[in-house]
């Protein structure tokens, strides 16, 4: 009689058991999906943040192909959007460029060093929270 009894109850505990098995199992489903969506945005805002890097980097090398000589000091470019069709990939990016002269120890200097820094910075908003974000690169040219 203890036989059959032992042998109902194990079968109980492993029902619980697989029961409890798939519970924990849906709950950690359940959080790797709740996961997905703050990649998304993540991978979106890295995504932004290396396009506005290449079109500063654009703006950087064009100001290289002018030359010392040729970039004026002060602000280059007021801030401007990219583009003014709203379909364009570049309409939510904004770019402001300025230059000054440096000295020795990378301060601005009010006259001619020999040495310009040249200041790109790229403004964009964040699709997801409308934070404006800005990304400043800076470059040194120097008189030849």
């Amino acid at each position: 009689m203890s036989k059959s009894t032992n042998a109902s109850n194990q079968k109980g505990l492993t029902i619980i058991e697989a029961m409890m098995a798939v519970a924990v199992l849906m709950l950690g489903v359940m959080a790797a999906i709740n996961i997905f969506p703050a990649a998304l945005k993540l991978s979106r805002n890295a995504e932004q943040e290396t396009v506005a890097a290449n079109l500063a980097q654009t703006e950087i090398e064009q100001m290289f192909q002018l030359g010392y000589d040729n970039i004026p000091v002060g602000t280059i470019e007021a801030k401007h959007r990219l583009s003014a069709d709203q379909a364009n990939p570049f309409y939510n990016f904004q770019r402001q460029t300025i230059s000054s002269y440096v000295d020795g120890n990378l301060n601005d200097s009010a006259s001619a060093t020999g040495l310009k820094k040249i200041t790109v910075t790229m403004y964009w908003t964040t699709p997801n929270l409308g934070l404006e974000k800005s990304l400043p690169i800076s470059v040194m040219i120097s008189q030849r």
